[in-house]
C-alpha cells in the first residue's frame, strides 16, 4: 500500500494532513493513534496486537500524532516532547523482542510538522514468513485485520494462515525449477544455444498474490535504459513486449543465438541469463569462469534491477535467486592467470544457490550477494568468495 502513491521514505505534512481531509477512515489497511504506547504491559501488548494485525493480514500503517473519532481522522496533533529518534529506538527495541518470528522490512520515520510536534509512521508491509506471534511478557497471541480493524485469531483461521505460509514457499520452488527447467531444456524466450548460464531471478513476494499485475509500459518509456539491461550488457537493446511482460536480449549478431537475456514478468518478477561469462575455449584446458568479472557484472545487475522494482512502485520484500547451469568441471579461479590450470573445479552440473531474502533495498547489492558468491564458491572447494575482507567489504582484486 502506498498513501497517495509516494514511497514511505517520501511522506511529509501534506500527505498526513490529507488524510484527514480526505476523511480517510481507519480499517484493515491504516490506524490512528493520539500518542505512542507507554511503557505499561497494558500499553506494550496493545502496540504488539497492533502491529502484528497488520503483517498478518494485507500490511498497512500506524500513525501516531493524529486523533480520530469512530475511526475518522480529527485532528494532526503531533507528539509533543519527544526525541523522536529516542522512541523509535524504544519501539524497535520492542518489535525485536516481543514478536516472534521477525517482521521482514518493518520501518519506522518520524515525519516532520510545522510548529507541532512529530508523527511517527510505522510501514508494515503483508509478511511472507507469518503469522507472528505476541510473545512479550511470556504471551503466545495472534492477531489479523479487517475492515474493522485488529481481533484475535481463532484456531481455524491460525491453521489457514500457516498453511498459507507453507504455499508461498512451494510457489517459489516451483517457480524457480519450472524456470531453470525451462532453460536447460532451450525454452528461454529467445534462443540461447546449450552453453553454461547464469541465472537471476528477483522476484517480489507479492508476485505470488493471484491478480497482481504491473503496468510495463512506462519501462518502455524509461529514461533509463541501461536498467533494462540482460546480465553482461550496457543497454537493454531489442526491447519488446511478449506473451509474459517486456524482454531485452544481447546479440553478437543478427543470425547468432543470444547471449544473455532480460525477462520482466508483468507480477513484477525479473528474470536474467547470461552464457558470456563463461570461457569455453581454452585449449584442451578446463573451461573457466573470470571469477572477479563474474561477480561484478552480478553486483551490477542487481542494482540495475532493484531500481527497476523501485520504478514499478513494488514493496519489498524481495526474494534473490542465482542459478547456474551446465558448469560441472569449470574453473572458478583466485589468480588472474590459473583459469588455464584448473586448480578449483566446481563439482555439480547445476548449481541453485539459497534463496537470499531482500528486505532493504538501500543495501549495496554486494552486501545482499555475500551469501550467493560464497555458495558458488563452495562448490568450488573453497569456503567463501576471496573477494570479501574480514569486516565482509566486497574488494575485487587479484
Amino acid at each position: 500500500m502506498f498513501i497517495h502513491g509516494k514511497p514511505f521514505s517520501d511522506l511529509d505534512e501534506t500527505d498526513i494532513q490529507s488524510l484527514i481531509d480526505d476523511q480517510v477512515t481507519e480499517g484493515k489497511s491504516i490506524e490512528y493513534k493520539s500518542s505512542l504506547p507507554r511503557n505499561s504491559d497494558r500499553d506494550k501488548k496493545e502496540f504488539l496486537a497492533d502491529v502484528s494485525s497488520f503483517s498478518n493480514s494485507a500490511g498497512g500503517y500506524l500513525l501516531y500524532g493524529i486523533t480520530e473519532e469512530n475511526g475518522l481522522p480529527k485532528g494532526l496533533i503531533g507528539l509533543d516532547d519527544i526525541d523522536p529518534d529516542a522512541q523509535i529506538l524504544r519501539l524497535e527495541n520492542l518489535l525485536r523482542d516481543g514478536i516472534a518470528p521477525r517482521i521482514p522490512s518493518l520501518n519506522i520515520r518520524s515525519i516532520t510538522i510545522e510548529n507541532k510536534g512529530p508523527v511517527i509512521a510505522i510501514r508494515l508491509p503483508k509478511s511472507w514468513v507469518s503469522p507472528h506471534m505476541v510473545t512479550f511478557a511470556g504471551g503466545s497471541r495472534f492477531f489479523a485485520r479487517n475492515s474493522a480493524g485488529k481481533y484475535q485469531l481463532d484456531v481455524f483461521e491460525l491453521r489457514l494462515a500457516f498453511d498459507a505460509t507453507n504455499v508461498e514457499g512451494e510457489r517459489l520452488r516451483n517457480f524457480r525449477t519450472e524456470r531453470i527447467s525451462r532453460i536447460i531444456a532451450g525454452e528461454t524466450p529467445i534462443p540461447m544455444g546449450e552453453k553454461a548460464k547464469v541465472i537471476m531471478h528477483l522476484i517480489p513476494v507479492s508476485a505470488f498474490d493471484t491478480g497482481v499485475q504491473y503496468d510495463l509500459r512506462e519501462l518502455q518509456l524509461s529514461p533509463n535504459p541501461e536498467n533494462l539491461a540482460p546480465i553482461y550488457a550496457t543497454y537493454g537493446s531489442n526491447l519488446r513486449f511478449n506473451f509474459d511482460g517486456i524482454l531485452t536480449s544481447e546479440k553478437p549478431h543478427d543470425a547468432d543465438p543470444a547471449v544473455s537475456y532480460l525477462q520482466v514478468f508483468r507480477n513484477g518478477t525479473i528474470e536474467s541469463a547470461c552464457t558470456s561469462l563463461f570461457k569455453h575455449d581454452t585449449g584442451g584446458r578446463a573451461p573457466f569462469i573470470p571469477s572477479i568479472r563474474f561477480e561484478e557484472e552480478l553486483v551490477e545487475s542487481l542494482r540495475k534491477y532493484l531500481r527497476v522494482q523501485n520504478a514499478l512502485e513494488i514493496e519489498l520484500p524481495y526474494f534473490l535467486l542465482i542459478s547456474l547451469v551446465g558448469v560441472k568441471g569449470y574453473n572458478l579461479p583466485t589468480k588472474e592467470f590459473a583459469g588455464f590450470y584448473g586448480d578449483n573445479l566446481i563439482d555439480r552440473n547445476d548449481l541453485s544457490v539459497p534463496e537470499i531474502l531482500i528486505e532493504d533495498s538501500s543495501l549495496p547489492p554486494e552486501t545482499i550477494l555475500k551469501p550467493a558468491f560464497d555458495a558458488i564458491w563452495n562448490a568450488a572447494g573453497l569456503p567463501q568468495s576471496p573477494f570479501y575482507d574480514k569486516e565482509g567489504t566486497w574488494n575485487p582484486s587479484w
